[in-house]
């Protein structure tokens, strides 16, 4: 929904850091102001754009992980406070321990003994284990990062819970995690530890996010429709040394650069403009910028006639571009590990762990 207004900018809370992919229960919606600025020198206008659906909100994980052994009863997975996980199927079965350098899908950041639910305590079901991972992984989350989580970045909190068999011998530990999780719950790989990464939610130029309905989905390829093609990255460190800007401040800056980013990246001044596109980005919050996050996507999309969500767009800006008038239909949940046929979600430049 566009609002023509400047309303209260949405408090992240635990419970929208930790969401449930759209294949086990619908994530609640996160409501991100958005300045969207269109592209027409002398004639730039400022909107703000409250993403539908959850469509800037990924979802959590929270799988049934019967650990390294492939039995009827498998043991519970063993893997310490940050130490990073991989694996093929969709309930991380058959999850194993890799070194973070290479690719993965899950850092462990805490584990939660859930002991106090008793022995004899029935396996919770999936509102139970929304409400668990909360009140459970949250904060020790945040402990786990020495208070340098970013809840609006590009991960998510999550958790590998017992399987159904190991939770009836006793098993009562709560494996808590960050992953990067798309808008449909799938995973995508990271490389290196948390600790050590940029948590910016950034991606390279030329990367398009697709539909859904009328809100972000995952990456998709650009030839196909598409909410959102990136076409730059902006770093507000470099504008802003000595701490934190308001929104007033990081919007003159956004706008300029990006300005400039997407003329050079489409091929001149008017080019955004004369394809019916308009240029927005999300300033930071507070939080991210404690974080070590102070970069910020340069983002192409196209509104409904109604400007209730997002066209889909057909075409980079570099070439023909076709705009929708009707939404894209809602993307289909796809937890688990990426499919191979998804574009990987390849960050831009990421520069030293923050100072």
């Amino acid at each position: 929904m566009v609002r023509m207004s400047h309303p209260d900018r949405a408090v992240a809370t635990s419970a929208a850091a930790a969401q449930q992919p759209r294949s086990v229960l619908d994530p609640p919606s996160r409501t991100a102001r958005r300045i969207a600025v269109g592209a027409v020198l002398g004639a730039l206008i400022a909107l703000v754009v409250a993403m539908l659906l959850g469509g800037l909100s990924p979802g959590s994980l929270f799988v049934s992980s019967g650990g390294l052994a492939a039995s009827s009863t498998p043991a519970p997975l063993r893997a310490p406070v940050h130490s990073c996980l991989i694996w093929n199927q969709n309930d991380a079965s058959d999850a194993r321990l890799i070194s973070c350098g290479q690719p993965h899908l899950f850092e462990v950041t805490a584990m939660a003994n859930l002991s106090d639910l008793g022995t004899r305590a029935p396996f919770p079901d999936q509102a139970h284990w929304q409400q668990l991972v909360t009140s459970r992984c949250t904060d020790r989350t945040n402990q786990a990062l020495a208070g340098r989580f970013d809840p609006f970045g590009r991960f998510t909190v999550g958790a590998i819970k017992p399987s159904r068999d190991s939770w009836g011998q006793g098993d009562r530990t709560l494996r808590c995690g960050v992953q990067a999780t798309g808008r449909t719950g799938a995973l995508f790989t990271t490389t290196g530890s948390i600790l050590q990464q940029d948590q910016s939610d950034v991606h390279l130029p030329g990367t398009c996010l697709g539909n859904d309905s009328k809100a972000v989905g995952d990456p998709s390829d650009c030839a196909r429709p598409h909410a959102v093609e990136i076409v730059g990255v902006v770093d507000l460190k470099n504008a802003f040394p000595h701490g934190y800007p308001d929104e007033a401040h990081q919007d003159k800056v956004l706008e300029a650069e990006c300005t400039r980013l997407a003329a050079d990246y489409a091929g001149g001044p008017n080019a955004v403009a004369d394809k019916k596109l308009t240029l927005f980005w999300e300033s930071l919050r507070p939080e991210s910028w404690q974080a070590g996050s102070t970069r910020v996507d340069c983002r192409l999309g196209a509104f409904l006639p109604d400007r209730s969500g997002f066209a889909p767009v057909t075409g980079s800006v570099k070439g023909p571009v076709q705009v929708g008038t009707e939404p894209a239909p809602p993307a289909p949940p796809n937890p688990g590990p990426a499919r191979t046929d998804v574009p990987p979600v390849t960050q831009a430049d990421l520069p030293g762990p923050p100072g």
